[in-house]
């Protein structure tokens, strides 16, 4: 309507503006407006003018009934949609820390089992435990054999007396940056390796 007005009135340096406006918000004259420049070049509106196959504009509301949240509980849905329980060590990746404390249980676990055997055999074993140190070594086992069961049966509490150390200092409030709970994991694996091969060679 603006651009027939200013048409009907001859005026060059009005539509010149309107053109200038049409050019830099599109959205300013509407998209049935088409203007020309003096190379031929129209000006549309981009959204779109309505005429489109569905007689429809491009940019649509939709509107759908109210339906009210059914509550859910959290375990409830996270089955529902097959999540695993959290955490879970199927959803974080492996870490050095979490592997160290991991193991540290672990040998925790067998340091305790060492520790009730020993208790059980000294208590209840009719002729001590010297004789079934006998028995062992009546076997006469090869050198090679010796050396990697004394690995297996010293391995978890050395580990877990270094490792142990380690957290220790953690509950003092000490060593708790990044850099050094990755390095004094790595330690503690180097020392248990170093102790352990000591320990099966005498």
């Amino acid at each position: 309507m603006l651009t027939l007005l200013l048409k009907s009135h001859g005026l060059r340096k009005p539509i010149q503006l309107l053109r200038t406006i049409n050019n830099k918000w599109t959205w300013f004259v509407p998209s049935s407006t088409s203007l020309a420049n003096d190379s031929g070049v129209h000006y549309k509106n981009p959204c779109g003018d309505g005429g489109g196959p569905s007689g429809k504009a491009k940019h649509q509301i939709s509107y759908k009934s109210y339906e009210p949240l059914v509550y859910t509980c959290h375990d409830a849905k996270n089955m529902k949609l097959n999540r695993p329980m959290s955490p879970h060590l199927t959803v974080y990746a492996p870490t050095l820390p979490a592997m160290t404390s991991i193991v540290q249980r672990i040998t925790g676990l067998i340091v305790t089992a060492y520790a009730v055997l020993m208790a059980f055999g000294s208590l209840f074993l009719s002729n001590g435990v010297e004789t079934y140190v006998s028995i062992i070594q009546s076997l006469d086992l090869s050198r090679p054999s010796i050396f990697v069961i004394k690995i297996i049966l010293g391995a978890p509490f050395v580990y877990h007396y270094f490792n142990g150390v380690r957290f220790c200092m953690w509950n003092a409030g000490k060593w708790l940056d990044m850099k050094e709970v990755y390095s004094t994991a790595r330690q503690s694996f180097i020392a248990t390796a170093v102790v352990t091969a000591l320990f099966a060679l005498l």
